[in-house]
């Protein structure tokens, strides 16, 4: 199932210089941000189309190039992530809205990757398409008129997803749980833990007023089997923070663990980039940019908790932009570099971003 990526790294690196081909490969330059995925050989992400004034799904495989996917564009970079369908193929999962989320809000700190905030749309339902068909289909069975639904992930006929009961008052009509399901068929959707909510308040105004602030909530999710990994960004006391969790989803009970978190300040932007889950371990990366830059991939082994880190290999001259997304794919990882040579990280038409592909990295025991 892997071969096709680790097909088309071959490709490409065996065509490069023996000095670069050791370190990765440019897929392609976006000039905005967007998600990545990968499953199975083929690759997902969104690039901007300046003539339609929205976003395109592109995908490519090792025996296809970049090619745009026969579907609807959307004002925001579609939330896509790939997996197995009930009969082993792949397809794609992602979210439409009647309304597209909006930015991240700067109080709230950790938006390093440019990427909208999944839980402010409103209207979303879930869609998929089957790339063996050329088909696009919603997910009715998740979809419910009383809610929005965002940032699914499918597995073999089951699929997880983010739900905003956006009718609901005050920040109950805000905040985003976690579900799973059958991708058919009657039944309830379960709902599994969540990241930590925001004990965290924004202050404004004279007299000063306060009020407690909604967290971004899920920034990924990643289903392979019973377990689901978790992108979380919040805030509490200390500042805005940016987690990862593992749920691991029994007959009865869900279990959650945290495995990393890290807050951001006024000089020092720390993020986790879009966890998966990947031949019994969870992978994400680990960014900072600021006062300190830099790029990890970090791991983890569901079996035997074993934890190791590996810095991804940029060229030199490049070492201190931040990743802006990421997947792996057995052994293959994929990633966006951002492009801006100053200020914020993001992308843009003089300076795209690095849509870039690697496979010689090297983990080691993380003993931090």
């Amino acid at each position: 199932m892997i071969r096709g990526l680790a097909l088309l790294a071959g490709l490409l690196l065996g065509a490069l210089p023996a000095a670069e081909a050791a370190a990765d490969a440019t897929l392609g330059t976006l000039t905005r941000p967007s998600p990545v995925s990968a499953h199975a050989g083929r690759i997902a992400w969104s690039a901007f189309d300046p003539a339609a004034g929205g976003y395109s799904l592109i995908t490519m495989t090792s025996a296809a190039p970049p090619a745009a996917v026969p579907i609807a564009p959307r004002a925001v970079p579609f939330d896509i992530e790939l997996g197995p369908d009930a009969h082993g193929q792949t397809i794609g999962a992602y979210s439409r809205c009647g309304r597209d989320p909006r930015p991240r809000r700067p109080f709230i700190g950790n938006a390093l990757t440019q990427m909208p905030e999944w839980s402010s749309g409103r209207g979303c339902d879930l869609y998929q398409f089957d790339f063996a068909t050329g088909r696009e289909t919603r997910i009715a069975a998740a979809n419910s008129p009383r809610a929005s639904e965002f940032l699914p992930t499918v597995w073999k006929g089951r699929v997880a997803f983010a739900r905003v009961y956006e009718h609901r008052k005050g920040r109950r009509g805000d905040r985003a749980y976690l579900y799973t399901r059958a991708v058919t068929g009657a039944g309830r959707s379960r709902q599994v833990p969540a990241g930590n909510r925001s004990t965290a308040r924004f202050c404004s105004g004279m007299p000063l007023r306060c009020r407690y602030t909604v967290e971004p909530g899920p920034t990924a999710l990643d289903l392979a089997g019973r377990r689901l990994a978790i992108g979380w960004d919040s805030a509490d006391d200390l500042g805005p923070w940016s987690g990862v969790y593992l749920d691991t989803i029994g007959p009865r009970r869900t279990r959650r663990k945290r495995l990393s978190l890290g807050h951001s300040g006024n000089i020092q932007g720390r993020e986790m980039i879009q966890p998966a889950v990947d031949s019994g371990r969870v992978i994400w990366a680990h960014v900072l940019f600021g006062e300190d830059a830099a790029n990890e991939l970090r791991r983890y082994s569901i079996f035997n908790g074993l934890r190791e880190r590996a810095a991804l290999p940029p060229p030199a001259s490049v070492a201190r932009r931040p990743l802006l997304a990421f997947t792996t794919d057995g052994g293959t990882y994929v990633y966006l570099l951002s492009g801006l040579s100053s200020g914020s990280p993001g992308c843009s038409d003089p300076e795209p971003c690095e849509l870039r592909l690697a496979t010689d990295v090297a983990f080691s025991a993380d003993r931090r």
